[in-house]
């Protein structure tokens, strides 16, 4: 399935979380029963330029039996909008490098994973061209102007290098900041050993903001004074990390030095405003004049057509 989902950060992520819970076979005599007589011929959605039948809807949930019809119809419709649009922008090969990426982040667990979620290669594949396909279209209605780059400059700090050592208890990581206190050869050598030298800046995902909101005041050689916890928002648990700044950075006054760092921190913050991404979504549906026949089916776009309407009366308001 060509699913849009996104984690908080913009990236493509494997999605484990089932959508929905009906059977082909359901969707089949919903919908028949929805269009009338002409059964599979009968039209459920309509577009400038195409259609969504009965039969193309049935097919696609043969393939999807846990995904929603709602979410089935959604899905179906933005693909034809955006493979028109920005489908000659989106190879095979980024599809494959995206692909790639996901697969070595997950290791062993990727087959699992796969299966859990419901998917084959194949159709996680159609996922990420989906993926990126979104992006394309959500990049080619950003502003790129000063006053964005500029926003962006004010909370961005560029790379640094530092060594970051997490402990899965607070008495440990008290301790690794008493040796690199008394020892900070011996310190640097452990810290090797165990891979913990990392080049990050502000936009980095994979460190947490505790961490790097620490590190980024340290200066060179200092060691943080007290573990940093960081507590998992999904679990509760709790990590504590130790950090050793090796080099850190003064990104000056100059933003332009910056402009490829900070226009990736605007578009990554554009695909999280739901706001926005519903708009645009929101304009193409208008566009292509989609259209949902079956009166049943006839609210799977509202909350699109609602983030226009909210986007509008908060523009008035202000």
């Amino acid at each position: 399935m060509k699913q849009y989902h996104q984690d908080m950060k913009g990236k493509i992520i494997l999605n484990l979380k089932k959508i929905g819970l009906i059977a082909a076979t359901g969707v089949a005599a919903v919908t028949l029963a929805a269009c009338g007589q002409d059964g599979a011929n009968s039209d459920i959605v309509t577009m400038k330029g195409d259609t969504i039948r009965v039969s193309d809807l049935y097919k696609e949930a043969k393939e999807y039996p846990s995904t929603g019809t709602a979410t089935l119809l959604q899905n179906m419709t933005f693909n034809k909008i955006f493979e028109k649009e920005f489908g000659k922008k989106v190879s095979e090969k980024d599809v494959n490098k995206e692909f790639d990426t996901q697969k070595a982040s997950l290791g062993s667990n990727f087959a699992s994973a796969l299966q859990q979620a419901g998917y084959t290669e194949a159709s996680y594949k159609d996922s990420i061209r989906s993926q990126l396909l979104l992006k394309e279209v959500v990049t080619s209605k950003i502003k790129f102007t000063d006053a964005e780059y500029k926003a962006a400059f004010e909370t961005y700090h560029p790379t640094v290098e530092a060594y970051i050592l997490p402990e899965t208890t607070e008495d440990a990581a008290k301790k690794l900041v008493e040796d690199a206190k008394n020892d900070a050869a011996a310190f640097d050598k452990t810290a090797k050993e165990k891979n913990a030298e990392m080049k990050f800046d502000s936009s980095n995902t994979q460190i947490p903001e505790e961490v790097k909101t620490a590190a980024f005041k340290l200066k060179d050689g200092e060691v943080s004074a007290e573990p940093i916890a960081v507590t998992n928002t999904q679990t509760g648990t709790k990590s504590f990390y130790v950090v050793k700044m090796i080099k850190n950075a003064d990104k000056g006054t100059d933003w332009k030095k910056y402009k490829t760092e900070l226009k990736e921190i605007i578009t990554t913050n554009k695909q999280n405003d739901a706001t926005f991404v519903n708009g645009i979504i929101a304009g193409y549906l208008k566009d292509y004049n989609v259209k949902v026949k079956p009166t049943e089916f006839s609210n799977i776009f509202s909350s699109y057509e609602a983030a226009v309407t909210s986007s509008s009366s908060s523009s008035k308001s202000k």
